[in-house]
């Protein structure tokens, strides 16, 4: 009985530490100036319509996913993009614009002290992406709405 005891209150923090975050990506402005961005990356390009003749050059047929790292003095802060794209990728536009809640998510996480140390790794699919994050890895999906982002820890490099 001893033996479980001592082994629930050693592995008990670590047990049921969640390894997963999912959240809401907030609203913000599309198509706003960032004052010092730090990094910004786009996804591989998605199909939305098919070719046709008859459409105008700027109907949207691509959209890309765009992950935007902007810093404010010492803190940094994430946007996740919705861009589009018309024939031949002219008539690009920033369709939706959402920033993700670094201060939740750091809690989540145990973070603690300021929102800094967001480090993009890359793409591994047109949804999904990989970074680290004080060091740590993680990897993210963002919801085919573009309104929600699960993150979990990864294990490893």
């Amino acid at each position: 009985m001893r033996i479980i005891l001592l082994f629930a209150l050693l592995l008990g923090p670590r047990l049921s530490f969640a390894q997963a975050f999912e959240a809401p990506l907030i609203a913000s402005p599309a198509g706003r100036s960032y004052a010092a961005i730090e990094f910004m990356s786009a996804a591989q390009s998605t199909t939305l319509l098919p070719a046709a003749e008859d459409l105008p050059a700027a109907a949207p047929r691509g959209q890309t996913l765009r992950v935007v790292v902007y810093r404010s003095e010492i803190y940094q802060s994430l946007v996740v993009e919705t861009v589009t794209t018309g024939l031949e990728g002219c008539c690009t536009k920033v369709a939706q614009s959402r920033a993700m809640d670094l201060q939740a998510f750091a809690a989540h996480f145990g973070f603690k002290g300021e929102l800094a140390g967001f480090a993009f790794t890359d793409w591994t699919s047109p949804r999904g992406f990989r970074f680290t994050f004080r060091g740590k890895p993680f990897s993210a999906t963002v919801s085919n709405d573009g309104k929600r982002i699960r993150i979990e820890r990864r294990t490893g490099r």
